[in-house]
């Protein structure tokens, strides 16, 4: 009989050893990482908003809104420029699969998700606008730019080191 309540302890402590562990390994909470940038050239704003999901210190998951809001004087019936922008930030995606692009149109502003998680690159910080005689967006695409941002899926950064990036570019980070 005291053989087997010596058996007792050990199979209870470890019981509850796995049990802690099973806990641990359901709650941990892969790091999350999120970034904006407001910018604004000639009245238009351009916001992007960053969430990334590090696993591994890796990126795993990157989900990009890009918003470019224009003043009344770019939206007007006869300078409406809307049409043109959601045309130029739809083809400047074209690399991307097409299930990963989500281009949508407001009245004053044109609005790009886009959300990757297989060997993609999005590139951040990309569009200038100019007005010589018309309104025209440019659109930087190469990712070798020292002015654009490139974050690509499985690039190695551990939570502080990608919010130290970031910011560095002038975004902010929580």
């Amino acid at each position: 009989m005291a053989l087997k309540q010596g058996r007792v302890f050990p199979i209870i402590i470890t019981v509850i050893l796995i049990s802690i562990i099973i806990y641990l390994f359901a709650t941990i909470k892969q790091p999350y990482v999120e970034c904006s940038k407001t910018t604004t050239e000639l009245g238009i704003q351009i916001v992007e908003n960053l969430q990334v999901t590090l696993s591994s210190n890796n990126i795993e998951k990157m989900d990009l809104t890009k918003t470019i809001i224009l003043p009344d004087n770019y939206t007007s019936e006869e300078n409406n420029y809307l049409d043109s922008i959601k045309v130029a930030i739809k083809e400047s995606y074209d690399y991307l699969p097409k299930k990963v692009v989500e281009v949508t149109q407001d009245s004053d502003r044109v609005i790009a998700r886009v959300v990757v998680d297989d060997n993609e690159t999005l590139i951040l910080n990309n569009i200038k606008f100019t007005n010589v005689e018309d309104l025209q967006i440019k659109i930087n695409a190469n990712t070798k730019a020292k002015d654009v941002v490139t974050l690509k899926i499985k690039d190695s950064y551990t939570e502080g080191e990608f919010m130290t990036r970031m910011r560095n570019n002038g975004y902010s980070c929580k």
